[in-house]
């Protein structure tokens, strides 16, 4: 039996053991702690899918030519109800072009995240973006600062690229992109709780556009066996500096979004 199928019968014995005592011990229980308990069995199914299929991508995408989210105008978020933080990015004829993971997280934190999906969002941690060969393209780190948001973001070499910062209340956020030099490069205004998003550079330059729902391509064959997916698209003017920009801020935000942050 494959370790997936495994830990999705794991999941349902534990599920069904907790429900059981929860109905012997006290029945008001049952409500408040129906979602973590279904989010803690659930988990580890999730968390082995995920990393089962990220293997098989890599796979293929080894025996091709390596693919970036920088040499692409529309990213595709694929996202498999992992809780670890992984989202699978695609391009618009369905090829794997990489992934968006978190990383050097502590451990109390992986078991914190994989018990409550998108718990990891209100921490200060790492991200990567990484090429259909597993590479390093873009970073960034996430921290608080004067009660705001930050990411430092840094390109594959590991220099700095530029700078999110963000202030959140309820469903509107409001905030900045900076270049490396602190030079503001776009506004941030999101008040829609779908997440959508519509950005300009201050010199009028189209940077990326987000919409919820439905998207021109989503039924050829290559995506109909896929869930949860997002087009976002990305400015064609934009350098490569501001294209990485571009591409922390977007996984950012939909990792967020997607866990329903």
């Amino acid at each position: 039996m494959k370790k997936e199928n495994v830990a999705l019968v794991a999941g349902f014995v534990f599920m069904g053991a907790v429900v059981a005592l929860m109905l012997y011990v006290d029945v008001e229980f049952l409500s408040a702690l129906a979602f973590p308990v279904f989010a803690i069995g659930m988990s580890p199914y999730f968390y082995i899918r995920s990393k089962e299929k990220q293997a098989k991508w890599l796979a293929k995408a080894a025996e091709l030519e390596g693919r970036s989210i920088l040499d692409e105008g529309e990213w595709i978020f694929e996202w498999g109800g992992s809780s670890a933080g992984v989202m699978t990015i695609l391009n618009k004829d369905g090829e794997y072009i990489g992934a968006y993971k978190i990383v050097n997280q502590p451990f109390i934190k992986k078991v914190i995240s994989a018990a409550f999906a998108g718990l990891e969002t209100y921490f200060s941690f790492t991200a990567g973006i990484f090429t259909s060969h597993n590479e390093p393209a873009v970073a960034f780190q996430k921290r608080k600062e004067d009660g705001c948001t930050v990411l430092e973001i840094r390109d594959h070499n590991g220099e700095t690229a530029g700078y999110l910062k963000e202030e959140r209340k309820l469903t509107k956020i409001s905030g900045s992109i900076y270049t490396a030099d602190r030079e503001l490069l776009c506004d941030v205004k999101k008040k829609s709780m779908a997440g959508d998003f519509d950005l300009s550079t201050q010199d009028g330059r189209f940077f990326a556009s987000y919409r919820q729902g439905y998207f021109d391509y989503v039924m050829k064959p290559q995506f109909q066996k896929s869930a949860a997916l997002d087009l976002v698209k990305v400015g064609d003017q934009l350098s490569e500096k501001e294209k990485t920009l571009a591409a922390a801020v977007v996984c950012y935000w939909m990792s967020a979004l997607q866990h329903g942050n």
